[in-house]
């Protein structure tokens, strides 16, 4: 199973950077589940605000690049803000204090940073992350297989299906959402769940008489 953020742990990568440009780059690599190169390949000619589109020229597998959807109003809205009066249609989109092109290493350890920062496991502090959790996202939120295959840009359906696969904790928390016939929770088993909790709390209180073998 690949790592992906938990709505939690998102949450607070997202909200981390207080400099637009880091929350920019964050919150476009969930959105769009685009590659760390592609984004740091990016342009200001790429972005189309008044489509809601990002061209990605550099797209892998891709020689005439693809487009990814940019639907949140309020991403449009950091984005033409941060783009500002910058005219120049081959500038870079993402720049660094020296006014160059941010490199793929340089969003690499921003995202590290920010991982760090809010506590993320180190193995989730890194980019390709935000992309994994994007597809998973996507999936649960029901958009389909083959969508998501042309938004990522999978070169095959089966490729992009690996994101099918859930962890234990997403499957426990959706057959709790949706039991299964005949798994419903009756009055008799509401009372012989606290018979039953009355005989643990029992057993507990006596615990101190056992002596436990080594190998329990």
């Amino acid at each position: 199973m690949r790592k992906y953020l938990k709505e939690s742990e998102l949450k607070n990568l997202l909200e981390a950077p207080k400099r637009m440009r880091d929350r920019l780059i964050i919150k476009l690599m969930y959105e769009t589940g685009m590659r760390v190169g592609e984004l740091a390949a990016l342009t200001i000619g790429d972005v189309d605000l008044e489509s809601g589109e990002i061209t990605i020229q550099q797209a892998k597998r891709h020689r005439e690049g693809r487009k990814v959807p940019i639907v949140n109003s309020w991403t449009k809205t950091m984005l033409r803000d941060y783009i500002g009066t910058r005219k120049n249609r081959k500038d870079p989109l993402f720049m660094s204090n020296k006014r160059g092109a941010l490199s793929r290493r340089q969003i690499e350890r921003l995202v590290h940073n920010y991982g760090s920062e809010v506590g993320l496991d180190r193995d989730k502090r890194h980019p390709h992350v935000l992309r994994h959790t994007h597809a998973v996202h996507a999936l649960k939120s029901g958009i389909d297989l083959r969508t998501l295959q042309q938004n990522l840009g999978h070169s095959s359906i089966e490729v992009t299906a690996i994101y099918l696969t859930m962890d234990i904790d997403d499957r426990k928390e959706e057959y709790s959402k949706h039991r299964l016939p005949g798994m419903e929770v009756t009055n008799d088993e509401d009372s012989e769940n606290d018979t039953r909790t009355s005989s643990e709390q029992m057993a507990s209180s006596h615990t101190s008489y056992y002596v436990l073998s080594g190998d329990v």
